[in-house]
């Protein structure tokens, strides 16, 4: 096999129906029972996120992405789907705007 079918075949398959949208915010994934962990969204797609923790640490495989905007907060169920170091790879639903963010 040749250096270029090694490499072809090491290549991660792309399953996302829409590309990812980079950003970088600040968020929280909250757990059931209210354990909250600050991230960093690096990016988002229409059904996903990908988050960088600041350390590494066990979280539960379903949780809440918290989005915290200028004038409100953006909430999504969350299941991680994946993890890299600390990166995290996150399959969102159920979006709930206009959570008056405090101040």
């Amino acid at each position: 096999m040749s250096d270029v079918d090694d490499a072809f075949l090491k290549r991660p398959v792309e399953r996302r129906s829409s590309s990812r949208r980079p950003c970088l915010l600040r968020g929280d994934l909250v757990s059931a029972e209210g354990r909250v962990t600050p991230v960093a969204v690096l990016d988002l797609t229409g059904e996903g996120a990908r988050v960088a923790l600041r350390r590494a640490i066990l979280l539960p495989t379903i949780l809440t992405l918290r989005l915290d905007l200028v004038e409100c907060s953006v909430c999504y169920a969350a299941e991680i789907l994946w993890r890299s170091g600390l990166d995290v790879g996150l399959a969102l639903s159920d979006r709930q705007d206009g959570l008056e963010t405090p101040h």
